[in-house]
């Protein structure tokens, strides 16, 4: 009884060591798809990740920027009026973005600017609680801007516009505007 037994259990894993080759490469390549499929999705999430940070930011950074014009009996924002490091809050130093109070369109505006990656050179501006001041003013030259023709339309304060200058800022699955440039 004992050697059949042994007979039977030779036959049902005869041959059966380990994974044949084409096993092995069949599981290769289905994790090789999935690897592809998942980093773009990847990716996308980290940008806009990014720029829910970055609106964050700006938004602070608008409030701050507000309270010392105030506080300095300023109208409008000049480039030269005060700078980051005089604002009642601490920005952090960003290899991601590199920030800025004056861009030139939206004087009291605040604007980030993207510093690397592929998306190096996308700038999002922020108008804050100054947009009525810009886009309500049909003397103003920015009057008749997309972001002016957006703000009146849905209220929008926050602009994204694509460093390569095509039409769309995809990467933040927003869309791209004419903001001017963040010096």
């Amino acid at each position: 009884m004992q050697k059949m037994t042994a007979i039977w259990r030779n036959r049902l894993f005869a041959g059966r060591r380990g994974f044949t080759l084409m096993e092995i490469l069949v599981a290769v390549l289905i994790l090789v798809i999935l690897i592809t499929m998942s980093v773009p999705m990847y990716e996308r999430t980290i940008e806009k990740s990014r720029v829910a940070e970055v609106s964050a930011m700006l938004k602070r950074l608008s409030e701050s920027k507000l309270r010392t014009m105030d506080s300095r009996n300023l109208f409008t924002y000049t480039s030269g009026s005060f700078g980051l490091n005089q604002l009642d809050i601490t920005v952090p130093a960003s290899p991601d973005f590199s920030f800025s109070l004056y861009p030139s369109s939206y004087p009291n505006a605040v604007c980030a600017k993207r510093s690397r990656g592929d998306n190096a050179g996308t700038v999002f501006l922020y108008l804050g609680e100054t947009a009525p001041d810009y886009c309500s003013n049909s003397s103003s030259s920015v009057y008749n801007t997309s972001v002016c023709q957006e703000y009146r339309s849905s209220g929008r304060k926050f602009f994204c516009q694509n460093a390569t200058g095509t039409t769309s800022c995809d990467a933040y699955s927003l869309t791209s505007y004419t903001v001017g440039s963040c010096s």
